[in-house]
Protein backbone atom coordinates (compact mmCIF):
# COMPACT_ATOMS: atom_id res chain seq x y z
CA UNK A 1 0.00 0.00 0.00
CA UNK A 2 1.78 3.59 -1.32
CA UNK A 3 2.26 5.85 1.69
CA UNK A 4 1.64 8.59 -0.92
CA UNK A 5 -1.49 10.82 -0.32
CA UNK A 6 -3.35 12.07 -3.78
CA UNK A 7 -5.75 14.03 -3.46
CA UNK A 8 -7.38 12.99 -6.59
CA UNK A 9 -8.39 9.75 -5.37
CA UNK A 10 -10.26 11.77 -2.50
CA UNK A 11 -13.85 11.96 -3.37
CA UNK A 12 -14.23 16.15 -3.97
CA UNK A 13 -17.63 16.44 -5.64
CA UNK A 14 -19.62 17.74 -2.56
CA UNK A 15 -17.16 20.40 -2.02
CA UNK A 16 -17.34 22.07 -5.35
CA UNK A 17 -18.95 25.34 -5.31
CA UNK A 18 -22.57 26.16 -7.44
CA UNK A 19 -21.84 27.41 -10.59
CA UNK A 20 -24.79 29.24 -10.51
CA UNK A 21 -25.95 31.60 -7.01
CA UNK A 22 -29.34 31.32 -6.17
CA UNK A 23 -31.35 34.42 -4.85
CA UNK A 24 -31.83 32.45 -1.67
CA UNK A 25 -27.78 32.29 -0.79
CA UNK A 26 -27.91 36.40 -0.65
CA UNK A 27 -31.38 36.80 1.70
CA UNK A 28 -31.20 37.82 5.09
CA UNK A 29 -31.66 34.44 6.68
CA UNK A 30 -28.67 33.36 5.13
CA UNK A 31 -24.99 32.64 5.80
CA UNK A 32 -24.11 34.65 2.54
CA UNK A 33 -23.46 38.13 4.25
CA UNK A 34 -25.94 37.98 7.32
CA UNK A 35 -23.93 41.18 9.14
CA UNK A 36 -24.06 43.25 6.21
CA UNK A 37 -27.95 42.82 5.49
CA UNK A 38 -28.25 43.62 9.15
CA UNK A 39 -26.05 46.41 9.19
CA UNK A 40 -29.01 47.53 6.20
CA UNK A 41 -31.92 47.09 7.59
CA UNK A 42 -30.89 48.40 10.97
CA UNK A 43 -29.97 51.86 9.01
CA UNK A 44 -33.17 51.55 6.78
CA UNK A 45 -34.82 51.14 10.27
CA UNK A 46 -34.11 54.71 11.68
CA UNK A 47 -35.27 58.16 10.43
CA UNK A 48 -33.37 60.91 11.30
CA UNK A 49 -34.06 64.53 9.69
CA UNK A 50 -31.95 65.62 7.06
CA UNK A 51 -30.19 68.22 8.95
CA UNK A 52 -28.81 65.18 11.13
CA UNK A 53 -26.92 63.64 8.13
CA UNK A 54 -25.52 66.92 7.05
CA UNK A 55 -23.74 67.39 10.75
CA UNK A 56 -23.06 63.56 11.59
CA UNK A 57 -23.23 60.37 10.69
CA UNK A 58 -24.42 56.64 11.09
CA UNK A 59 -22.10 54.20 11.52
CA UNK A 60 -23.23 50.41 9.22
CA UNK A 61 -25.18 49.17 12.64
CA UNK A 62 -27.06 52.42 12.58
CA UNK A 63 -25.24 53.73 15.75
CA UNK A 64 -24.42 57.71 15.75
CA UNK A 65 -20.57 59.15 15.11
CA UNK A 66 -19.04 62.15 13.46
CA UNK A 67 -19.26 63.33 10.44
CA UNK A 68 -15.53 63.08 8.65
CA UNK A 69 -16.02 65.83 6.36
CA UNK A 70 -17.51 68.28 9.26
CA UNK A 71 -14.04 67.22 11.08
CA UNK A 72 -11.90 68.60 7.59
CA UNK A 73 -13.94 71.37 7.89
CA UNK A 74 -12.73 72.07 11.19
CA UNK A 75 -9.23 71.36 11.05
CA UNK A 76 -9.33 73.66 8.31
CA UNK A 77 -10.44 76.10 10.51
CA UNK A 78 -7.34 75.05 12.86
CA UNK A 79 -5.08 75.81 9.99
CA UNK A 80 -6.15 78.72 9.40
CA UNK A 81 -6.18 80.15 13.12
CA UNK A 82 -3.54 78.16 14.60
CA UNK A 83 -0.85 80.70 15.51
CA UNK A 84 -2.62 84.09 14.13
CA UNK A 85 -2.45 87.37 16.54
CA UNK A 86 -5.80 88.13 17.87
CA UNK A 87 -7.36 91.22 15.96
CA UNK A 88 -8.56 94.31 18.13
CA UNK A 89 -11.02 96.64 16.72
CA UNK A 90 -10.82 100.45 16.22
CA UNK A 91 -14.42 101.42 16.66
CA UNK A 92 -15.67 104.28 18.45
CA UNK A 93 -16.30 103.79 21.73
CA UNK A 94 -13.69 101.35 22.37
CA UNK A 95 -10.37 101.28 23.51
CA UNK A 96 -7.66 102.31 21.47
CA UNK A 97 -5.80 99.59 19.85
CA UNK A 98 -2.53 100.10 21.84
CA UNK A 99 -4.33 100.39 24.72
CA UNK A 100 -6.75 96.82 24.28
CA UNK A 101 -2.82 95.36 22.98
CA UNK A 102 -1.50 96.61 26.77
CA UNK A 103 -4.50 94.95 28.21
CA UNK A 104 -4.13 91.83 26.61
CA UNK A 105 -0.75 91.41 27.59
CA UNK A 106 -1.49 91.91 30.76
CA UNK A 107 -4.04 89.59 30.81
CA UNK A 108 -1.55 86.78 29.10
CA UNK A 109 0.91 87.57 32.26
CA UNK A 110 -1.58 86.92 34.67
CA UNK A 111 -1.89 83.41 33.12
CA UNK A 112 1.82 83.19 33.24
CA UNK A 113 2.10 84.36 36.75
CA UNK A 114 -0.99 81.90 38.05
CA UNK A 115 0.87 78.70 36.13
CA UNK A 116 4.18 79.04 37.56
CA UNK A 117 2.88 79.30 41.16
CA UNK A 118 2.15 75.34 39.98
CA UNK A 119 5.38 74.54 38.75
CA UNK A 120 7.07 74.14 42.59
CA UNK A 121 5.35 70.76 42.69
CA UNK A 122 5.43 68.08 39.55
CA UNK A 123 5.42 70.92 37.00
CA UNK A 124 5.45 67.71 34.34
CA UNK A 125 1.95 67.13 35.07
CA UNK A 126 0.72 71.01 35.54
CA UNK A 127 2.30 71.54 31.96
CA UNK A 128 0.53 68.28 30.53
CA UNK A 129 -2.62 69.41 31.90
CA UNK A 130 -2.59 73.26 30.68
CA UNK A 131 -1.52 71.61 27.38
CA UNK A 132 -4.57 69.36 27.61
CA UNK A 133 -6.59 72.58 28.29
CA UNK A 134 -5.00 74.59 25.70
CA UNK A 135 -6.00 71.20 23.33
CA UNK A 136 -9.16 71.32 23.93
CA UNK A 137 -9.93 75.18 23.66
CA UNK A 138 -8.25 75.11 20.73
CA UNK A 139 -11.02 72.28 19.71
CA UNK A 140 -13.78 74.24 21.21
CA UNK A 141 -13.42 77.31 19.55
CA UNK A 142 -13.04 75.75 15.35
CA UNK A 143 -15.75 74.04 16.04
CA UNK A 144 -17.47 76.84 17.24
CA UNK A 145 -16.44 78.74 14.47
CA UNK A 146 -17.05 76.44 12.03
CA UNK A 147 -20.73 76.20 13.36
CA UNK A 148 -21.15 79.79 12.94
CA UNK A 149 -20.14 79.75 9.85
CA UNK A 150 -22.26 76.97 9.20
CA UNK A 151 -25.35 78.35 10.33
CA UNK A 152 -24.76 81.70 8.42
CA UNK A 153 -24.68 80.25 5.27
CA UNK A 154 -27.82 78.40 5.56
CA UNK A 155 -29.90 81.50 6.99
CA UNK A 156 -32.87 82.32 5.19
CA UNK A 157 -34.09 84.99 7.15
CA UNK A 158 -32.69 88.61 7.45
CA UNK A 159 -33.00 88.47 11.22
CA UNK A 160 -30.27 86.55 12.96
CA UNK A 161 -31.95 84.67 16.25
CA UNK A 162 -30.81 85.35 19.32
CA UNK A 163 -29.17 81.75 19.54
CA UNK A 164 -26.85 82.85 16.81
CA UNK A 165 -25.69 86.11 17.93
CA UNK A 166 -24.71 84.53 21.32
CA UNK A 167 -22.89 81.77 19.51
CA UNK A 168 -20.57 84.65 17.92
CA UNK A 169 -19.87 85.91 20.49
CA UNK A 170 -18.77 82.28 22.29
CA UNK A 171 -17.18 82.26 18.95
CA UNK A 172 -15.04 85.63 19.41
CA UNK A 173 -14.61 84.63 23.25
CA UNK A 174 -12.91 81.09 22.76
CA UNK A 175 -10.69 82.45 20.28
CA UNK A 176 -9.23 84.96 22.95
CA UNK A 177 -8.97 82.53 25.96
CA UNK A 178 -7.50 80.14 22.57
CA UNK A 179 -4.36 82.27 21.62
CA UNK A 180 -4.10 83.72 25.16
CA UNK A 181 -3.25 79.54 26.12
CA UNK A 182 -1.03 79.67 23.23
CA UNK A 183 1.12 82.26 24.17
CA UNK A 184 1.35 81.58 27.89
CA UNK A 185 2.73 78.23 26.84
CA UNK A 186 4.99 80.07 24.61
CA UNK A 187 6.51 81.99 27.49
CA UNK A 188 6.53 79.23 30.20
CA UNK A 189 7.90 76.65 27.38
CA UNK A 190 10.92 75.38 29.32
CA UNK A 191 9.29 75.78 32.85
CA UNK A 192 6.71 72.74 32.66
CA UNK A 193 10.05 70.10 31.67
CA UNK A 194 8.66 68.70 29.23
CA UNK A 195 10.46 67.89 25.78
CA UNK A 196 7.95 69.26 23.39
CA UNK A 197 5.22 71.86 24.32
CA UNK A 198 3.99 72.57 21.03
CA UNK A 199 -0.02 71.70 20.05
CA UNK A 200 -0.42 68.75 18.69
CA UNK A 201 -2.98 68.87 15.24
CA UNK A 202 -3.45 65.05 16.33
CA UNK A 203 -4.48 65.93 19.41
CA UNK A 204 -6.38 68.73 18.53
CA UNK A 205 -8.85 66.31 16.04
CA UNK A 206 -9.20 63.76 18.21
CA UNK A 207 -10.72 66.48 21.04
CA UNK A 208 -12.88 67.46 18.17
CA UNK A 209 -14.46 64.31 17.23
CA UNK A 210 -14.66 63.11 20.45
CA UNK A 211 -16.98 66.74 20.70
CA UNK A 212 -18.77 65.70 17.87
CA UNK A 213 -19.64 62.31 18.59
CA UNK A 214 -21.07 63.36 22.12
CA UNK A 215 -23.07 66.10 19.96
CA UNK A 216 -24.33 63.25 17.54
CA UNK A 217 -25.22 60.55 20.31
CA UNK A 218 -27.29 63.72 22.30
CA UNK A 219 -28.87 64.79 18.74
CA UNK A 220 -29.71 60.84 17.79
CA UNK A 221 -31.48 60.31 21.11
CA UNK A 222 -33.26 63.60 20.96
CA UNK A 223 -34.13 63.11 16.81
CA UNK A 224 -33.85 59.51 16.09
CA UNK A 225 -37.45 57.79 14.84
CA UNK A 226 -36.36 53.82 15.35
CA UNK A 227 -40.43 53.09 15.34
CA UNK A 228 -39.34 50.56 12.17
CA UNK A 229 -36.76 48.57 13.87
CA UNK A 230 -38.84 48.02 17.06
CA UNK A 231 -41.73 47.35 14.95
CA UNK A 232 -39.73 44.77 12.71
CA UNK A 233 -37.77 43.29 16.09
CA UNK A 234 -40.88 42.14 17.90
CA UNK A 235 -42.13 40.71 14.50
CA UNK A 236 -39.17 38.11 15.14
CA UNK A 237 -39.82 37.69 18.36
CA UNK A 238 -43.60 37.12 17.91
CA UNK A 239 -42.52 34.77 14.83
CA UNK A 240 -39.91 32.91 17.03
CA UNK A 241 -42.86 32.56 19.54
CA UNK A 242 -45.11 31.24 17.03
CA UNK A 243 -42.67 28.34 15.48
CA UNK A 244 -42.04 27.36 19.10
CA UNK A 245 -45.72 26.82 19.61
CA UNK A 246 -45.66 24.99 16.65
CA UNK A 247 -42.95 22.76 17.51
CA UNK A 248 -44.08 21.82 21.09
CA UNK A 249 -47.47 21.21 19.49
Amino acid sequence: MSEHFDPSEQETKELLPKNKSEMSDYTEDTIADSEGAQARQARADIVLPDWYFRKFALTDFGKPTFNPAVVASIMAVFDAKYGSVPVFPEAEGEASVSDQQLAWDASVNDIVTGIRVLLGVDPQSTGLNFLQLTTRTWSEFCSVCYEYQDSMSNMKDDDIPDWLVEREQKMLDLGRKARMLSQAIEALDNEFGLKDTKINKSRVQKAVEDRLQRLAEWNFNQQADASGKIKREMNVQASAHMQSIVDNA
